[in-house]
């Protein structure tokens, strides 16, 4: 694939970026550690909110139990799946405008 670049060292004002596109930046610029809590804690949170929800309409444990272990898999893994992805095409949009700088120079 691509190498890893340093992000911290780069301009990265004049490059066309969502919201999104420097969220997975700052993400990416995170240890892995950080990045593996982050993701969980999201995780936990989205399947504590589903958990609440699910106890009120279904008023059943087992349900609300099962809804809350599937919506914090479905939250951490293409989660951290979408982050890395966007974070791959976001170095690869950096290295070819760094490497077009550097022959325009």
């Amino acid at each position: 694939m691509f190498t890893k670049i340093d992000l911290s060292n780069i301009d990265l004002s004049n490059l066309d970026l969502s919201a999104f596109d420097r969220f997975a930046i700052w993400y990416a610029s995170l240890p892995s550690a950080v990045q593996t809590l982050l993701t969980v804690a999201v995780g936990a949170a989205v399947a504590y909110v589903v958990f609440r929800i699910v106890v009120k309409i279904i008023k059943g444990i087992i349900g609300a139990v099962i809804a809350a272990v599937l919506s914090f898999l479905l939250m951490t893994v293409p989660g951290n799946m979408l982050l890395s992805q966007t974070v791959e095409r976001v170095e690869q949009q950096i290295t070819t405008s760094v490497q077009s700088s550097q022959a325009n120079q």
